[in-house]
């Protein structure tokens, strides 16, 4: 069976989304100008949209995911070799956003059942040097942040939440984004909300909101003169012509979002039913996930000792697709290797060398081994389609 007769392509575009793009073009307003200059609509008007979607008051958009996060550390003050808590199951942007503003990414294991940073191995983390705490939402699933928020302010620590697989996500009541300092999205082209790329910043504090916007654009503050620059700041803003796409990809999202979570729940009783498959659990005090990705683990001496390449293969020849899985941070050259800033001091970083071994890093090194992504856009699918996975789960272990 081809995979494009099962599932749905994705993106998901019509017409709407072309005339969206093509008005801009017509209109020549290519960019949004400032605050007080403004030229293109669509960048200010999707700030106040995205907003109100995360319930959130302030929207700052930008040009990614990984620059969101770069602003917000900048925004908030840390830098030269401070140091920041990242967990361990990540894209490396989450980290290489703190390397970015010279500081030091300090690595954190997982829940194994949430595949989310384990709150219960945080503060061991915590350092002299340590200012901040960057939450990740794998697959949209809500780190516990009552009880990080809670372990962050004990500390005096700033809280920043990587949002890019958490659109729509809520826990204990709060969209995800609001429980830190500030929550950061990514738009890139396999995400649920994309224009292909872009990114956005939420937080509900005033003067936060102003300093994120004066660093994503040349030190400017609302309402002042054009050439007027307060303070350090580059230039991060996002295309008029990608703001046009997000806001009508974004009337999109809420059926989207509503299914995605319903077909998931569906899926996980079916997946949990099979000996050796265990889906991603959502944190307790989740009430909505994005479900970028649908993680499961599979224990190997329950199908024949298959390896995650070996399991994903029969998927893929199945018209079922996957998604590679994030190798832990730890593992990669540039961190393994410290091939990062230079001038500045990594020593007393948890990884490098002999600290990345698997051995220091448990749970994510085990679960890395034993896990395969379902990409999003499967949950879009009927319940047929739902079920020919669990299907055929069963078979491969025959």
């Amino acid at each position: 069976m081809r995979e494009e007769k099962l599932f749905p392509s994705w993106p998901v575009w019509d017409e709407e989304d072309v005339e969206a793009v093509s008005s801009v073009v017509r209109s020549g307003n290519w960019w949004c100008g400032a605050p007080l200059e403004q030229v293109g609509e669509n960048v200010w008007e999707f700030q106040k949209e995205f907003a109100r979607f995360q319930e959130a008051k302030h929207c700052v958009a930008v040009a990614n995911g990984t620059v969101a996060i770069e602003t917000v550390l900048l925004a908030l003050g840390v830098g030269m070799g401070d140091e920041v808590i990242v967990s361990d199951y990540t894209f490396v942007a989450s980290a290489s956003a703190v390397v970015a503003v010279n500081a030091v990414p300090v690595f954190c294991d997982i829940d194994p059942e949430t595949l989310v940073l384990d709150v219960d191995k945080f503060e061991s983390l915590i350092t002299a040097r340590t200012r901040a705490v960057i939450a990740v939402h794998l697959g949209g699933n809500p780190v516990e942040m009552d009880r990080l928020c809670e372990k962050a302010s004990k500390n005096g620590l700033k809280v920043v939440e990587d949002c890019a697989h958490a659109q729509g996500s809520r826990y204990r009541g709060k969209h995800a984004g609001n429980w830190g300092d500030a929550g950061t999205f990514s738009f890139q082209a396999s995400k649920v909300l994309t224009a292909g790329e872009g990114g956005a910043i939420v937080c509900n504090d005033d003067l936060l909101a102003e300093r994120i916007y004066s660093v994503s654009d040349c030190g400017r503050k609302p309402g002042k003169y054009f050439y007027s620059h307060f303070e350090y700041g580059t230039n991060y803003r996002l295309p008029e012509l990608s703001a046009a796409l997000l806001r009508s990809q974004l009337k999109k999202l809420p059926a989207q979002h509503a299914l995605r979570n319903e077909n998931a729940r569906y899926l996980a009783d079916r997946l949990n039913s099979i000996d050796g498959i265990t889906v991603m659990k959502p944190t307790d005090g989740a009430e909505e996930i994005g479900y970028y990705i649908y993680p499961f683990i599979f224990d190997p001496s329950k199908f024949e000792n298959i390896t995650k390449e070996g399991f994903k293969r029969k998927l893929n020849e199945n018209g079922i697709p996957t998604d590679d899985c994030y190798p832990p941070l730890h593992r990669l050259t540039c961190f393994r290797e410290s091939l990062l800033r230079e001038k500045i001091d990594y020593t007393q970083a948890n990884w490098g060398g002999n600290k990345s071994d698997d051995a220091l890093f448990p749970v994510v090194s085990d679960i890395y081994e034993r896990s395969i992504q379902l990409p999003h856009y499967v949950l879009l699918a009927d319940r047929g389609k739902l079920d020919y996975i669990a299907q055929t789960i069963e078979h491969i272990r025959y």
